[in-house]
This record gives C-alpha cells, structure tokens and sequence, in this order.
C-alpha cells in the first residue's frame, strides 16, 4: 500500500510543481472529520481543461510512466481522476490522508491487494480496511472513493465520518476559509491554524512567523493565475516576509539573461508582493504558453 500512496503524492506534486509558487472533482466533504487542520484539492477536470494542459499534453510533458502505476490502477490518470484531496488531521505523516475520486477497477485493485504475501483484510462498520502488512492502509467509500494514509487510526476516522458516525468538517472554520477558492481554481490549499504543524511543512522560517496560509492556481483567458496569501502574526513579520520575497525577486533577476535564467527571470515580471497589514498576497499571472514552454521538457513525469 506504501507504493500506491506514493503514487498519490506524486499526483498532488505534479500539480503543484505545474503551478509554482471547486467543482466536478469537488472536495468530498463528507469524508473529512471535523477536526481536519489543513486540506490541499487538486481537480483534475479542471486541470486537464486548461489550455496550460494542453500543450503540456502535446509535447508529452505530462505523460506519467510508472510500473506501479500500471500494476496497482491500471488507469488513465488525467481520464480516470477526478481529483485528489489530501488533508491533515494532526502533525506526522501518520495523521495524513489521501482521498482519490475517479473511475477504478475496484475489483482489480481489491484482487491485487489480497494477492500480497502479508495483507491482512478487516471489516469495519460498512466498510472494508486493506493493509499491506504494515501501518499503511485504505478503502474504498464507494465504487469512485478511494482513501489512504499511513496510520489506521486516521482511516478509521474517515471511515467514522463516511458513515454519519462522526461530524465532518462542514461547520468549521476550515470549512469556511474554502468559500475564498474562486470556482475556476484547479488546484487550491488552505491551512487556517499553521501553529504545531511543523513537521508537515519543514522547519520554515517563514511559516514560523505565520499564522495560517492560502493558495490557489487557476487559468482564465489562456492565462495561469496563482494566488498565495500568508496570514503572518503581525504587522511587522509580514513586512519582513515581504522584504525577503522581494529580496529572492531581486535575486533572481540578476541570475543571467540567457538560456532559462531569462525565462526564468522574465516569469518574474508577472510576479506581484503586496502587504496588507498582517496579510502577505503573492499574485502572479502569466500566459499559460510562456509557462508551459518553460517546464516542457518532452520527458514525461517518471514514477518510481
């Protein structure tokens, strides 16, 4: 199960690493247990119909390879995703968990799992938890739903919400901080509270300094809009995150004028750093062509 968990991970990377720093494939709230702390959502409709896609798509840069991918799913990812909802529940890799919504062979998959010298199988109220043999588990909330993380406790929770057992997140402040996601974003990450989340996200600075964190890519008009908004805990820490944005800018402007570093240097200008009070806003906007021309590199995405 460790493997097709990774698989997920590399979904929500791939994403993230297009847009840089909802909904056909919404966000399935009834799985999240009220005391969810963060959630990132990628829509894969949503993605697969930009035009930033598209090119991507034409020179091969999103061709996704991978034997596990084959041997577990056996499924088109920008066809069979619908999207992928990734949400913490506490600190440690243990306390996060991974929804995928798309079309499945369950029955291939379930096969596949039993199949494993170590599985172990256990009902669960409604449902049915698979392991691997190890801490590293899922299930599937329906025939489209599918779950991972890697403790069992998180699942079970999931699992608790799934079937009306527990709250979910719906009347929480979570909750609420996602009505900011403009319709149209195919990728978006909100995270209210970031105080003991530290081993989620590194040993930050920055995030040291901010009290919570929001970002979003969306295209309109051929164009890539992303947002990322940090709520710092003063005045003054979001001024310095400011001049340290600015300072990184200014950097990279002096890095070359040839070959990527004036790509890379010219994507700066679409860069804007704004302050307001203890909000930090970084906008950026450029034509999803100039993007796509400078991460295409016709290899495709490799899966280990």
């Amino acid at each position: 199960m460790k493997k097709t968990t990774l698989i997920i991970v590399t979904l929500v990377a791939i994403a993230l690493s297009l847009a840089v720093p909802a909904f056909p494939g919404a966000i399935p709230s009834s799985i999240v247990p009220e005391n969810a702390r963060w959630v990132v959502h990628l829509d894969m409709e949503k993605f697969v119909g930009t035009t930033l896609y598209g090119y991507l798509e034409k020179d091969g840069t999103f061709q996704i390879k991978s034997r596990d991918l084959d041997r577990w799913f056996k499924m088109d990812i920008p066809k069979d995703v619908k999207s992928v909802t990734v949400f913490g529940l506490g600190p440690g890799d243990e306390q996060i968990v991974f929804a995928v919504a798309g079309k499945f062979d369950k029955a291939g998959i379930i096969a596949k799992v039993e199949a494993e010298k170590d599985h172990q199988k256990t009902t669960y109220g409604a449902f049915t938890i698979y392991s691997g043999g190890s801490d590293e588990c899922g299930a599937f909330i329906n025939d489209n739903l599918l779950v991972f993380s890697e403790g069992r406790a998180v699942i079970e929770k999931v699992l608790d919400t799934a079937g009306g057992k527990a709250k979910n997140f719906a009347a929480t402040p979570l909750s609420a901080s996602l009505k900011e996601v403009p319709a149209g974003a195919f990728i978006s990450g909100v995270l209210p509270d970031l105080s003991g989340l530290g081993k989620e996200f590194g040993q930050s600075k920055v995030l040291d300094k901010a009290s919570g964190l929001f970002f979003m890519a969306q295209e309109k008009t051929d164009k890539l809009l992303i947002r990322l908004q940090v709520t710092a805990e003063s005045p003054e820490s979001a001024k310095n995150m400011a001049d340290v944005v600015q300072g990184l800018i200014a950097m990279g402007r002096l890095g070359g004028n040839e070959g990527d570093m004036a790509k890379i240097s010219a994507l700066l200008d679409g860069l804007q750093v704004k302050q307001d009070g203890k909000i930090l806003r970084l906008d950026f906007e450029r034509p999803s062509k100039e993007i796509a021309d400078l991460i295409s590199k016709g290899k495709g995405f490799e899966i280990d």
